[in-house]
């Protein structure tokens, strides 16, 4: 068979520029790369222009010669960065897992830092607290970093990243509320911010105040409280269209309220100074623990006036009777999401289904709610009841879905399932375009 690589005894590959031979050498793994050098005179030195490098130490320690593995690993490293003659370096990532590679790390960012990286991921997952050196915060080529590990930051005076529009921080440790707002603040194009924080990392206040800001993920599930510091959430993102918090230690909020606010996605504590800074919302999704926190802000809920799309979670303590206030609350919403179900399906017995309906009719369910998606439906009576009502009194509903929780049922459950489906389908309905689809979900 002949050579793909050679045409007419012709060797293509040859004629390809060094450009585009590094560029495919990238797909490689830099052991991978670095064994071409042995191919010809010209594929010496082409290794070092590889613009991407992926670095793990991936050893077990039940391996033969775990020591002489992760010490050739380490040498490795070394010899790469050490050769890479000043070429720039697109992407890196740099994760470690072993103590002593992970030693090695202060260093290695430093030779990446030289090499004008673009993209840099740094990760280690040992507990041991790390440094990174000055460098990483001043470097003017960073466009993406992503920092995962329980790491020291160390602040020089002055910190730029000039470029930097993706930042991923985990574990990371600040020392103190200002010097996480010194680094979040130098970061003038940043776009995009993912904050993981576990156990104590030295910050009670955390600030965000980035008007480039688009998309801001804060995660505090680990998070312990420590002293009499005062623990406050202040964000100011006044170009903000995403935002994600999963957090139950926070209780004060301070939020700078974004016209260009998309999709919000709330878990945990939910308190009225995050719900009034994001009333600008068009899709908002609560969770179950967010939804249990409303009974501390309830009656008094602010309006959303842009919310089109809303999806809910289930909590076994607080069932439904906030849904009134918060339909009245969403005058505009169009599509209505019971993400989780109306009744956990374990929980059947238990649960505190505490729905009422209100004595006015929510404004949205009159003239915008077009669309409902019940997940987990169990058919439990209270379901049936609320079932009923946003069918009877949602004027321009054109589409009701229902997820059916289907176990393994007995021809009994099943002839009981058949007549409450047919109950449900008999049922008044407010809109004469409204359409009803059960599916059945098999567990």
């Amino acid at each position: 068979m002949e050579d793909s690589s050679t045409t007419n005894g012709e060797d293509w590959i040859s004629r390809l520029p060094d450009s585009l031979i590094c560029h495919i050498l990238s797909f490689l793994s830099p052991k991978e790369a670095v064994g071409t050098s042995i191919l010809s005179k010209r594929w010496e030195n082409l290794w070092t222009s590889v613009p991407s490098l992926y670095f793990c130490d991936t050893f077990t320690t039940d391996c033969g010669n775990y020591m002489n593995k992760v010490n050739c690993f380490i040498d490795y490293v070394n010899w790469v960065l050490a050769h890479r003659d000043g070429f720039a370096i697109e992407k890196c990532n740099l994760s470690c897992y072993t103590l002593h590679a992970s030693a090695h790390l202060y260093s290695w960012t430093c030779a990446v830092i030289a090499c004008m990286v673009q993209e840099l991921t740094i990760k280690s997952e040992l507990f041991r607290v790390g440094q990174l050196p000055w460098c990483l915060l001043t470097c003017k080529t960073l466009v993406v970093l992503k920092i995962h590990g329980r790491f020291v930051l160390n602040f020089p005076t002055s910190i730029c990243l000039p470029r930097l529009k993706f930042l991923y921080l985990n574990s990371i440790i600040y020392g103190d509320d200002a010097s996480m707002q010194k680094l979040f603040s130098s970061c003038p194009v940043l776009e995009d911010l993912v904050i993981k924080r576990h156990d104590w990392d030295g910050v009670g206040i955390m600030n965000i105040s980035v008007p480039s800001l688009k998309r801001l993920s804060i995660f505090s599930l680990s998070l312990r409280s420590i002293g009499n510091y005062e623990y406050k959430v202040v964000i100011n993102t006044p170009n903000l269209e995403y935002l994600e918090i999963d957090d139950y230690m926070y209780e004060e909020y301070s939020v700078n309220s974004s016209p260009s606010l998309v999709e919000a996605c709330i878990q945990g504590t939910c308190v009225f100074g995050l719900l009034d800074g994001i009333s600008q919302v068009k899709l908002l999704a609560l969770s179950g623990d967010a939804m249990q926190s409303l009974h501390n802000i309830v009656p008094i809920l602010p309006t959303f006036h842009n919310l089109t799309h809303l999806k809910l979670g289930i909590n076994d303590n607080v069932g439904w009777e906030l849904l009134p206030n918060i339909l009245q609350s969403s005058p505009n919403l169009k599509v209505l999401n019971f993400k989780e179900g109306l009744v956990k399906p374990f929980n059947k017995g238990t649960f505190q289904f505490s729905w009422n309906p209100p004595r006015c009719v929510p404004c949205c369910l009159l003239l915008h709610l077009k669309t409902i998606e019940i997940h987990n439906f169990l058919g439990t009576r209270d379901e049936v009841k609320l079932v009923k009502y946003l069918l009877r009194h949602a004027k321009v509903l054109v589409l009701m879905t229902i997820y059916w929780y289907d176990l393994v049922m007995d021809s009994e459950s099943q002839t009981t399932m058949v007549k409450m489906k047919a109950d449900i389908s008999k049922s008044p309905r407010g809109s004469n375009t409204c359409q009803l689809i059960f599916h059945h979900l098999m567990y």
